[in-house]
């Protein structure tokens, strides 16, 4: 900036010597109408807020490269600039509002959202060219994207890099309206990108197990294995031309991959007993075949206990796959499956049977419930009764006791007859103690019954009826249940 405080002082010295005063009106008239409808960014808060959302878009804005490289390096331009003017502002707040040059009435704000302005001119070139070229070229970015999926550059570099020089050229062929040979150089971007797609796929899936067959070949598996040895070359090639026609098809890459590995293995380990065979010295081969006698009656041991050895070898391995066989049909996955759904009909029946039971079960608790409470009332009532029976017989036994006291206490005829004063003297005051108005001239003592008993003897009859009434009830419950 201090380069530029230079120029201008150098630059206003030279106009006031040249007198080019009309030339300063102009300049200050160009850059007045630049500013018009650009908005006002008074404070730091306010543009670094404004700077926090451009970087977020401009910084994210590689994936339009494609589309317009020219446009693309105007807005860069443009945002790198801005950047710059920002990161001054950062570091000097008080330059905000300040004149960014001596050319320009414009402060560092002003020119900040200028720049921006710009910028986003050129990204919404980018995004009309971009929709543009998504719909003409669309079969072309597919295929663009699945080579960088599966690392084309990795495996052929040069071809990619030829590849994707082409595949730009066609970006530029629809900025220029040519829609129709933009289309024809997309077929041809095509036919070569499907035959790069190709050649990488053999290379990640076929080439290892080709270059593993050929060390094999080296070591004169073919003359020592011929058999195995055709039978693994049939399968690479049936591996290879399924990979050429169905190259994006991994899950029957994964199956023709695995069958020649197999086939692979299978080679090395026939040749491995070719040699072992052939390392028998003298012609005694009579181990060997032991070895394998023992190895088919370990199976046969294994299937049903059998042993076979008394026949030849291959009428053993007859009798051992029919041994499986049997083993296989005993096993029928349809029968077991029949016996699965008679056992799962069983279950259910068995379970509509369990939950009666419970059912009944719960009702008879039910009832049992319900008669020991039945029985515990009544053997209620009875204790009840129980009381009021004694308590009646206690005082019963009282009254008798008292009348046969006051039988043997009264007085003979001849002792009332010698003294009635005394017996007129004793009425007189028993009516005075009762507060009652008597005479005492032939007053007789009439017997009065006593109501408290007639009423205790009424109560247990009742009492006793109800209790018998109750029992009889519940009996009559117990046999109807």
């Amino acid at each position: 900036m201090k380069q530029y405080f230079k120029i201008a002082v150098v630059a206003s010295a030279l106009m006031s010597v040249v007198g080019c005063q009309s030339t300063n009106e102009e300049a200050t008239a160009v850059e007045q109408t630049s500013e018009i409808n650009t908005p006002v960014v008074s404070t730091f808060e306010a543009l670094q807020k404004q700077y926090n959302f451009d970087k977020t878009v401009f910084d994210s804005a590689a994936e339009f490269k494609i589309y317009s490289e020219d446009s693309y390096s105007l807005m860069m331009d443009e945002w790198n600039e801005a950047k710059e003017i920002y990161l001054e502002v950062e570091q000097e707040p008080a330059l905000i509002n300040e004149e960014y040059s001596m050319f320009s009435s414009g402060s560092y704000s002003a020119k900040y959202i200028v720049l921006i302005k710009n910028a986003n001119l050129q990204l919404d070139k980018l995004k009309t060219y971009k929709n543009k070229a998504d719909t003409v070229l669309s079969d072309a970015i597919a295929q663009m994207n699945y080579m960088q999926s599966i690392d084309v550059a990795k495996y052929y570099p040069q071809d990619f890099s030829s590849l994707y020089n082409q595949y730009k050229a066609l970006f530029v062929t629809v900025i220029e309206e040519d829609i129709a040979e933009a289309q024809t150089e997309q077929a041809e971007f095509l036919t070569k990108a499907k035959v790069i797609e190709i050649d990488t796929s053999l290379t990640i899936h076929v080439k290892p197990l080709e270059k593993e067959f050929s060390q094999l070949t080296q070591k004169g598996f073919k003359a020592i294995a011929p058999i195995s040895y055709g039978q693994t070359k049939a399968e690479l090639d049936k591996t290879k031309k399924a990979v050429q026609a169905n190259n994006r098809d991994q899950d029957l890459i994964a199956d023709v991959v695995a069958k020649t590995r197999f086939q692979l293995d299978h080679l090395k380990n026939m040749a491995a007993e070719v040699k072992l065979l052939k390392a028998v010295k003298n012609g005694q081969f009579e181990q060997s075949v032991l070895e394998f006698e023992n190895k088919l009656l370990s199976i046969s041991q294994a299937i049903n206990g059998d042993d076979y050895r008394d026949q030849p070898l291959r009428m053993q391995t007859t009798e051992i796959l029919s041994a499986v066989q049997q083993m296989h049909a005993i096993n029928n996955t349809a029968d077991l499956e029949k016996k699965i759904k008679e056992l799962n009909s069983e279950i259910e029946t068995l379970n509509g049977t369990i939950e009666k039971q419970t059912d009944a079960r719960a009702n008879v608790q039910k009832q049992v419930l319900v008669l020991t409470q039945q029985l515990e009332r009544n053997d209620n009532l009875i204790n009840n009764l129980n009381s009021v029976i004694a308590t009646y017989k206690a005082k019963e036994d009282a009254e008798k006791t008292t009348v046969n006291k006051e039988a043997n206490e009264a007085p003979s005829d001849a002792e009332k007859q010698t003294s009635p004063a005394l017996e007129t003297e004793h009425a007189q005051e028993m009516v005075k103690e009762e507060g009652t108005i008597t005479t005492t001239d032939n007053t007789e003592v009439v017997p009065v019954e006593s109501t408290e008993t007639k009423v205790e003897s009424a109560a247990i009859e009742t009492t006793a009826n109800e209790t018998s009434e109750q029992v009889k009830t519940t009996d009559t419950d117990i046999e109807t249940k």
